[in-house]
């Protein structure tokens, strides 16, 4: 009797059979959802913690090869500067040849590189070229002659003979007398020349005596250091670097000039502009209003 299950003990066969029953189709669908959800949700975890590796990779590969193209371009200038510099100083015999002609040289590809975007502009440059290397020319020839040399030394004998050193009181001696004299009269022309300029800018007389004074004292200081290059006699690697210090500004200066008086900034704009395809809207939209009024003309 003590072994009899009592009616009040659960039937385990009816527990099995209540558990084992199907869940409903909401409760289905629930569980599913919640599945689903999670397994989105892992997805973007996952995805979210490879994009992030990712970006630490991109940004380290981004700055490594940031400081690659760095250095590769640190080198390049110093190959090419380095290369002005040295041949400079091996051709001309002073390094500061080499700094005066690569910076020059460097403006002169940057002006020609910018006129090339105005069109027709490639003959232009080929004249500022060709007079540019005239003028270089003629500079060379009479350097190497020593003809401007030889005309100061002329006008240091003639007028300036009893000329005395501002410092120490002593004569000009006669090999320094064409230095002197080339100053001298380069820096006066230079500068009566500056002070007739100026006083042909500004409005009031205030403005035109300023302007006067300036002008004078840069056209004075500017034919000052000419004449301190032309009086002196001048072998010919040293001419040749005066010439092509004249040629690269010369022709930077000319190719400007050339290209941008005679420049056609119109049709530059059309070859900037996609007109063809502005001027096929502009049809289609004509045609689609014929097609498909907006509303009827009062």
């Amino acid at each position: 009797m003590a072994d009899r299950p009592s009616s009040s003990d659960a039937n385990p066969s009816t527990e099995k059979t209540a558990d084992s029953r199907p869940p409903g189709l909401g409760a289905q669908f629930g569980r599913t959802r919640s599945a689903l959800l999670g397994l989105i949700a892992a997805h973007f975890k996952l995805l979210s913690v490879e994009l992030s590796e990712i970006m630490s990779e991109l940004k380290r590969a981004a700055a490594l090869g940031g400081a690659a193209f760095a250095l590769l371009f640190l080198a390049g200038m110093l190959a090419i500067l380095g290369s002005i510099l040295w041949l400079d100083e091996w051709v001309f015999g002073s390094i500061g040849w080499g700094a005066v002609h690569g910076t020059a040289a460097l403006i002169a590809v940057a002006v020609s590189l910018v006129m090339l975007i105005i069109p027709h502009a490639a003959p232009r440059l080929g004249l500022a070229f060709f007079v540019s290397l005239v003028v270089a020319v003629v500079v060379f020839a009479i350097l190497w002659l020593q003809l401007t040399s030889r005309t100061f030394g002329w006008v240091g004998d003639s007028f300036f003979a009893s000329l005395t050193w501002p410092f120490d009181g002593h004569v000009v001696a006669v090999a320094d007398r064409p230095l002197a004299a080339g100053v001298i009269v380069l820096a006066t022309v230079c500068g009566v020349l500056g002070a007739i300029v100026g006083c042909l800018v500004g409005s009031s007389l205030l403005n035109r005596i300023g302007a006067a004074i300036g002008v004078a004292i840069l056209g004075a200081v500017v034919g000052g250091l000419l004449g301190g290059v032309f009086g002196v006699p001048m072998s010919w690697g040293i001419s040749i670097a005066v010439a092509l210090a004249v040629f690269l500004p010369v022709y930077a200066v000319l190719a400007a000039i050339l290209v941008l008086k005679n420049a056609d900034f119109e049709e530059l704009k059309n070859h900037l502009l996609p007109n063809q395809t502005i001027e096929t809207t502009k049809e289609t939209i004509e045609w689609v209003r014929e097609q498909m009024p907006l509303g009827r003309k009062s």
